[in-house]
């Protein structure tokens, strides 16, 4: 018998019904997760995320953070630090380009630290500013601002904000480049340092307008309410950094600051408050204030933006990857549906790695879930038409062919089109116990059947070693087809070897009966009808046609012992059977007489198995 090979697809059209499920379940569970991305949930573990994103870009030379760390607490003692002192440190600083201290001067103090910042012309202060929780689309709107002295601002190129943006989860990603207080607007101190350095006006400030933020020259992609999304150049440290008190001293020689951009502010400081969790704080090391502004200044300076990639786009992605899936996954077998999986999963993580890499930030969690629930959706689907499928052919078929029979049938990619009725070549075998009723009227009910059950399992079990199906037992006989459902190569030979083997094993219940009895079998081959036939409350697969109706024929002509076949059965066993020519016979139904021939035996045989009564 052949069996079919294993392929990739499972061989059923694209859009039959029994793919349909699958489309089913991959749009219903693209819609489920577009409607929770479209409604932020799990946005915690979406912004999570998309830090794996975050590689490390070289910082260059032109930003330098200047340190207040521990070293320097214990050379000028305690923080805060006199004015002067910062005076001092300021005027050391003067062939810098651009200077911002973060440091948040809220008294006047003395005139010194104002006079130096004044000579140095290149200083920007910070201002902290109190926003609120939630904010509507717009500028970012501040309760009040914290900063600096008037005079110290007067002395200052420019004065901007600091405050930085964690998101829910804690981690700072953004940051306001613009605050509004009443009518009065203020940039982001990272954004009047890059105006210095870039020789740019310090006012007016910069303004939102379609998604941007204009500062002259400078187009900054942002959101709603003007925050920026920070491309992180690393872990914490990336930046060239110098001890406040090594540049205070002059063991780093000013000429080390020349034309660059110079950041101070605490930084490996104990009990330093303004650190935050970055998306780079891998090992959950923060990230110190400053250097976030550092951070902030690269992206600008760089033109390295970053914008979520827009909704739609996102919702595009999760049921188009649901769709492929409940599309697509189902025609595969396990292992290469599997693969696939990965390889898609793998192939939308370098996608994102690539969009990010070019200024967008894509969603990876919801795209990997869509996926993953549709693979899981699919699988779960697949084991239950599974399931159903196998009661199904196990109920059809059961009956009617051996258990090995079954699992061919089972595993055959084909198999959802056995039970459609078809045209195709089968060779049918009719068998019938001679003198059954004759013995039957001399025997006791009980031991009828209990005969009659041991020559039906002879039948059977002869059917069934070649291959063959049993279509139905008539009485005390039966029909069976060969070459159906599954194909098999010399299906006529596996009908006469089974007939003979049931002759043969008919004698050996002769001392059990207590008198012989014989089978007469009719066997013929052609083309027929097979197939699901009968009422929707009940189907029997079966075989119609005069090749059937030929057989039946042949078997009422053979008598007990003997084996009957047509001629065109005998055509495809010649030379492998003993035949003996019975002539042309004249079959109810037929015009044209039926060439009958008695099998002998198989070749090489010489002892006859057909005997007559």
């Amino acid at each position: 018998m052949t069996t079919s090979k294993r392929r990739l697809f499972t061989g059923e059209k694209l859009f039959s019904k029994v793919h349909l499920w699958g489309v089913l379940l991959g749009i219903t569970v693209g819609v489920l997760l577009s409607l929770a991305r479209a409604g932020g949930l799990f946005s915690t573990i979406q912004l999570r995320s998309t830090d794996f994103l975050y590689g490390d870009i070289p910082p260059g030379d032109t930003i330098i953070i200047v340190t207040i760390d521990d070293a320097s607490i214990a050379q000028l003692g305690p923080w805060p630090w006199p004015y002067a002192t910062h005076a001092q440190f300021i005027e050391s600083l003067s062939q810098a380009s651009a200077l911002g201290v973060d440091i948040l001067f809220e008294e006047y103090g003395d005139f010194s630290l104002v006079e130096a910042t004044k000579q140095t012309g290149n200083v920007v202060y910070p201002i902290l500013g109190v926003l609120p929780n939630k904010a509507a689309p717009g500028i970012m709107q501040a309760q009040m601002f914290i900063e600096p002295p008037v005079p110290l601002q007067n002395a200052a190129v420019g004065v901007g904000i600091v405050n930085v943006l964690p998101d829910a989860d804690g981690v700072a990603r953004r940051l306001p480049l613009l605050v509004q207080h009443n009518n009065r607007v203020v940039e982001a101190m990272s954004l009047q340092i890059l105006r210095h350095y870039l020789s740019l006006p310090p006012t007016p400030p910069g303004k939102l307008e379609n998604g941007y933020i204009r500062a002259d020259s400078l187009l900054i992609p942002v959101d709603y309410w003007g925050n920026m999304n920070i491309n992180f150049v690393g872990e914490p440290d990336a930046f060239p950094t110098y001890a406040y008190i090594d540049v205070l001293t002059g063991a780093v020689p000013p000429s080390a600051f020349q034309d660059k951009i110079v950041l101070v502010g605490q930084m490996g400081m104990t009990g330093g408050g303004d650190i935050h969790l970055t998306p780079t704080s891998r090992g959950g090391r923060p990230m110190s204030g400053v250097e976030i502004q550092a951070n902030v200044i690269h992206t600008i300076l760089h033109h390295r933006f970053l914008q979520k990639q827009p909704l739609l786009n996102d919702i595009i992605i999760i049921l188009g990857i649901a769709l492929f899936s409940g599309l697509f996954l189902p025609r595969l077998r396990v292992f290469w549906g599997s693969l696939v999986m990965l390889l898609m999963g793998a192939g939308y993580w370098l996608y994102a790695f690539y969009i990010f890499n070019r200024g967008q930030i894509p969603d990876l969690l919801y795209p990997t879930l869509s996926l993953a629930f549709s693979y899981i959706a699919v699988m779960i689907g697949g084991f239950v038409l599974e399931s159903r499928h196998r009661r199904h052919v196990t109920a059809l078929f059961g009956r009617y062919v051996p258990p090995a029979v079954v699992n061919e049938i089972l595993a055959d990619p084909e198999a959802m089109e056995l039970g459609a009725a078809r045209e195709q070549e089968i060779t049918v075998l009719f068998t019938d116990i001679r003198n059954f009723t004759t013995f039957s009227e001399k025997t006791k009910p009980r031991q009828i059947v209990e005969i009659l059950n041991q020559y039906l399992n002879q039948m059977t079990e002869a059917i069934f070693a070649y291959g063959g199906t049993v279509d139905k037992f008539t009485g005390d006989g039966l029909m069976a087809l060969f070459n159906a459902p599954l194909p098999q190569t010399d299906h006529v030979l596996q009908a006469v070897q089974a007939a003979l083997t049931m002759q043969n094993k008919a004698i050996s219940l002769d001392a059990s009966v207590g008198e012989p009895l014989r089978y007469g079998i009719g066997i013929h081959t052609g083309y027929a009808i097979v197939g699901n036939i009968g009422s929707r409350q009940r189907l029997e697969y079966t075989a119609i046609g005069d090749t059937v109706n030929t057989t039946a024929r042949l078997q009422g002509l053979a008598k007990g012992g003997q084996v009957l076949i047509s001629q065109a059965a005998c055509e495809q066993v010649k030379g492998r059977v003993r035949v003996q020519e019975m002539g042309a016979v004249k079959v109810k139904g037929r015009q044209e007489s039926v060439q009958v021939y008695r099998v002998l035996s198989l070749t090489g045989d010489t002892k006859s198995i057909s005997l007559d009564d």
